[in-house]
């Protein structure tokens, strides 16, 4: 479903729902990552690039003071909730923290209606969370009057309501790439500094992203495992951040031994791989792009161990199958995998995957 008919029909269930037309209806897409992993929290570089998949919100002023009517499209589902409530481990969570956060700061003691519709599947690891985030946030801006919210402070109050509202210790990628990402475009982002740029896709490849079918939920506690081992790392190497850290720095790394040293030479490995994937990127450099992209997902299951058996699998047999590169994207333990593929074998590379994996479903080609 493209922009203008999500648009269109989250905008209509919304007055068919609550009996007006909405102030204004926003999106916010979701995004894939092309390299560099779980790098963002360690203050380290990632390569992520938005979607052609949404999240919708139309918003309007609402009947019951303090709080927020919810109606879900997708769901076909009404929820409630009160704006000076507690989270309740629900998908409104992430709209109840926005309000909280905002930097337009609402007025919660007044009431509003929000209809909400997705083409962007949850538990696939393309930020579903924090497309949401950003479609709330640039919402109650626009309903304050501000259609062009600044998207850097969008992102950091979307990562806010993550953090400190539901209480996820995620870094700042998703959220930027959803607000300040363009559609095409790779976005090269040092997540110590927010400094950013954009870099050109090939134009003989492109990039696919295939739900494995195994959904993922990163609040589970492996994720935060995974932040508490790498700041252990910190702790052994008498640093504050392992961007303090590179690859000149392995033999130190390897030194402290045991998991610490295994998460530790992940994030510094894959932030190398960033730098030197931006530089493919910027020469036409596909065939360098491919291999950083093995190498990140043997990474990733060798020493930050957080793929699993379906998604090792759909790597090693889409790279069977003719891609360039392929590994696992977003925060890990299933979700999807991006493969880079030469333009003229796209058609058929889907139809072998999806053929050979039923499971499995191709979500966006870029």
């Amino acid at each position: 479903m493209d922009s203008v008919m999500l648009k269109q029909n989250v905008g209509d269930a919304f007055e068919r729902i609550f009996g007006s037309a909405p102030s204004a209806v926003v999106t916010a897409p979701g995004r894939v990552n092309l390299l560099g992993e779980h790098t963002d929290y360690n203050g380290g570089f990632v390569l992520p690039m938005p979607l052609n998949l949404e999240i919708c919100i139309a918003i309007g002023p609402g009947s019951k003071p303090g709080h927020a009517e919810l109606y879900s499209l997708n769901f076909d589902a009404r929820a409630e909730i009160a704006l000076d409530g507690d989270k309740a481990d629900e998908w409104s969570d992430f709209i109840l923290g926005s309000f909280r956060f905002s930097p337009d700061k609402p007025d919660l003691a007044k009431g509003y209606s929000l209809a909400v519709g997705s083409s962007l599947p949850m538990g696939a690891g393309i930020s579903s969370s924090a497309a949401l985030e950003v479609a709330s946030l640039r919402a109650i801006a626009a309903l304050k009057g501000e259609d062009e919210p600044d998207p850097v402070a969008i992102a950091i109050a979307a990562r806010r309501v993550e953090n400190e509202f539901v209480g996820m210790p995620c870094g700042i990628m998703d959220q930027f790439a959803s607000s300040v990402g363009t559609q095409h475009m790779a976005l090269f982002l040092d997540t110590k500094t927010l400094d950013y740029e954009l870099a050109p896709l090939f134009s003989d490849h492109r990039f696919i992203t295939l739900h494995s079918g195994v959904t993922h939920k990163l609040t589970d506690g492996s994720y935060e495992q995974r932040v508490k081992e790498c700041n252990s790392a910190c702790e052994k190497l008498g640093i504050a951040s392992l961007r303090e850290v590179g690859i000149s720095d392995l033999d130190r790394i390897n030194a402290i031994g045991g998991v610490e040293a295994q998460r530790a030479r992940h994030v510094v490995t894959d932030n190398q791989r960033v730098l030197d994937g931006v530089e493919a990127l910027k020469s036409g450099s596909a065939g360098l792009f491919g291999k950083l992209m093995v190498q990140s997902h043997l990474s990733q299951k060798d020493d930050y161990e957080i793929t699993v058996e379906e998604t090792d699998t759909l790597v090693e047999v889409a790279l069977q199958m003719g891609a360039v590169g392929a590994r696992q994207t977003g925060g890990g333990f299933g979700g999807s995998i991006v493969c880079l593929v030469k333009e003229d074998l796209v058609d058929r590379w889907c139809e072998d995957m999806t053929t050979r994996f039923p499971e499995t479903t191709v979500l966006a080609i870029s």
